[in-house]
């Protein structure tokens, strides 16, 4: 009984140092209840598109999970550190290291009580308005909704049981090897002036440098994906080997410019900084990597669902796309009788034949067939996809009258910036490009793809079978000989629940005709849906990790400038002493501060406008094109960071100059 009251005495009276702790593993725990309670939810298991939500989910829980393991004990391992003098005196007055395994013991548990009882009811508090947003955001009925999940609540206590089991024995292994006489002059121990170490701070900037040219550099989305996590470990190797090295390296070239060194702003913050760099910089480059994670992460899901009409619209530019091998005339009559029968108005319909979707591999002009079942993945940067379709198809199409008179003459339109060539060699058929077009656009043949994409149009279907015969002559390749048709169609009605009912209809009508025939039958009221709803999960999933990333960075700043204040208020008594008056404690603190906080900061920021063209292209993966929206999206993001940054530096700095004036 005698330690479980000096352990509850000792956190009462620590406040400033288990308040952060307490309070951030009250937030961990709250937030892996929501994120358990969503991802079990057994609504989401009766949703369209069903698998992949829940995966999504499944995945954000698992990284909620790792986080908090690793957050907990990067804050265990900050806590012990400020109490260091604290348990040195106990084991000074008496207490063995037994006494004080007993003492911490009990701290732990009371901890664990006051975690598990605020967490777990802010969590399903909390899970209950993330019901209604994600409601909002992925556009759900009443099929999902709040239900409280007694085994999920059980799972998460029992996993936050554990890391406190785990805190625990860091601390218990901390006694185990500490000395007292150590422990109780911790505080009075100064750090050495650390070296300027050139080669790790020339391998940082090397290391970044290459994680910045592999972002540039990448060409295909497929490539970008694959790429993106060695780009990512760059990035942070160099990141925290130029705030441990380089920072240092920097310090004392600024020592050696005596016209800046020696001046009453910037004297006492680098000779400070310099002899503290070695704990400072691990702590300033986790801030920097936090916040670089918090940026891409909202902007990207961000993204994501504000592009996600753009996606929609992309993908279909009428309300039904029906493709197939055989001719889809049959089709084309039955969607017409149904209509009328239904008094629903068809508009916009085309019929088209083209060729299949046929993979090349290019360098320049030159264009090489390819069978897409042994396509290796390290060659996607060369790939195109080329579909090949009619003169007459195309005029009757875009209701042009252009002309073609030689047989090597073709038009061509495509997805990507401007064809630079003049020519295009199709298996060593060479062809001169008369005119890019840019009329197909809105014709569903070719969607956002991750990979050049051309339609090229030629003088007659007799010429595009030609060559299809020339370029598949095998009969694994035979399949692509197959023309492909397709016919789309706009539906002139408003109401939601009539449309789905007539779509109902007319998918049910086509499968009674088209007996054996296979078709592809698709429409954008389901598509938009299954967007709506994986955007909007993935949005929300983009906030929760972007608050945890915010709360790991604000309170890694503040358990920074806690423990500086302690470190530097003898100094700067000592300088008040010897004639520093209080106006310039408060220029020398901000000074210091600022140059602490603004390099993090600056670099996050760096590290998202190299990551924009790796990101962009990513994205087209999930059929955004529309860069533009993508980067307002980004700076708007950047910019609410930004500020949410400077609230915690101004907070921050209020608790270090507190520190300092006792």
């Amino acid at each position: 009984m005698f330690y479980a009251k000096l352990a509850f005495q000792n956190i009462r009276k620590n406040k400033q140092a288990f308040l952060p702790f307490l309070l951030s593993m009250i937030f961990l725990t709250a937030l892996n209840t929501l994120m358990l309670m969503v991802a079990n939810d057994p609504g989401l298991a009766k949703l369209q598109g069903a698998e992949a939500i829940t995966q999504l989910f499944g995945f954000g829980s698992v990284i909620v999970l790792i986080f908090s393991v690793v957050f907990a004990t990067y804050t265990e391992t900050i806590l012990n550190k400020q109490r260091k003098n604290e348990l040195g005196l106990y084991n000074v007055l008496g207490m063995g290291k037994r006494e004080l395994y007993k003492l911490t013991f009990f701290e732990k548990v009371i901890n664990l009580v006051i975690t598990i009882v605020l967490g777990v009811t802010s969590g399903v508090i909390f899970s209950r308005l993330a019901y209604l947003i994600i409601k909002k955001l992925m556009g759900i009925g009443s099929e999902f909704k709040f239900t409280l999940n007694t085994s999920i609540l059980m799972l998460t206590i029992l996993f936050i049981a554990g890391v406190y089991a785990w805190l625990y024995l860091i601390n218990a292994f901390n006694i185990f090897k500490s000395d007292p006489i150590e422990l109780l002059h911790a505080e009075q121990k100064g750090e050495k002036e650390p070296k300027a170490k050139w080669f790790l701070a020339l391998v940082g900037l090397v290391t970044l440098i290459w994680g910045y040219w592999i972002a540039l550099t990448i060409k295909s989305p497929v490539s970008a994906v694959t790429n993106f996590f060695i780009a990512v470990l760059l990035v942070i190797i160099g990141t925290y080997l130029i705030f441990t090295a380089g920072s240092i390296v920097v310090l004392k070239l600024l020592r050696k410019n005596e016209n800046y060194y020696y001046n009453v702003k910037h004297f006492i913050p680098v000779s400070g900084m310099i002899y503290r760099m070695k704990q400072n910089a691990v702590g300033l480059a986790s801030i920097c990597v936090l916040s670089t994670m918090v940026l891409v992460t909202v902007s990207t899901t961000a993204g994501l669902f504000f592009g996600a009409n753009d996606q929609v619209q992309q993908a279909f530019p009428r309300d039904i796309m029906i493709s197939s091998e055989k001719p889809l005339t049959k089709l084309e009559q039955v969607a017409k009788n149904y209509a009328t029968k239904e008094d629903v108005k068809l508009s916009d319909m085309q019929y088209i034949q083209t060729s299949q979707s046929l993979l090349f591999t290019k360098k320049a002009n030159d264009f090489k067939a390819a069978d897409r079942m042994n396509y290796s993945v390290s060659n996607v940067d060369k790939a195109a996809n080329v579909v090949l379709i009619s003169l007459s198809e195309y005029n009757t199409l875009t209701k042009d009258n252009l002309t073609l008179t030689k047989p090597n003459d073709i038009f061509m339109y495509t997805t990507t910036q401007n064809y630079p060539e003049k020519t295009m060699i199709l298996n060593g058929h060479k062809y001169q490009i008369k005119q890019q077009v840019n009329k197909l656009k809105d014709t569903g043949l070719l969607n956002a793809s991750p990979v050049d994409s051309y339609i090229v149009i030629m003088k007659d279907q007799k010429q595009i079978e030609g060559l299809l015969k020339e370029l598949y002559k095998t009969k694994e390749t035979a399949a692509y000989l197959a023309p492909a048709y397709q016919l789309n169609f706009n539906i002139e009605l408003k109401d939601q629940a009539k449309r789905k009912a007539f779509i109902r209809g007319l998918s049910k009508e086509f499968a009674k005709t088209a007996d054996k025939q296979w078709y592809s039958f698709q429409d954008k009221d389901s598509y938009r849906e299954s967007v709506k709803r994986f955007d909007g999960g993935f949005f929300f999933l983009g906030i929760i990790l972007g608050i945890a990333f915010l709360l790991a960075t604000t309170l890694i700043i503040y358990y920074k400038q806690v423990s500086e204040g302690m470190d530097d208020r003898k100094r700067f008594v000592i300088l008040q002493k010897v004639g520093m008056d209080e106006a310039e404690v408060k220029r020398v603190i901000h000074s210091q501060i600022m140059m602490v906080f603004i390099f993090p900061l600056a670099f996050a920021m760096l590290h998202v406008a190299f990551a924009f063209p790796l990101i962009k292209k990513m994205l087209v993966l999930f059929g955004i094109t529309n860069w533009q929206l993508f980067l307002v999206v980004t700076l708007v993001v950047a910019l609410i960071f930004s500020i949410l940054y400077y609230v915690v530096y101004q907070l921050t700095a209020r608790v270090y100059y507190r520190l300092v004036e006792r």
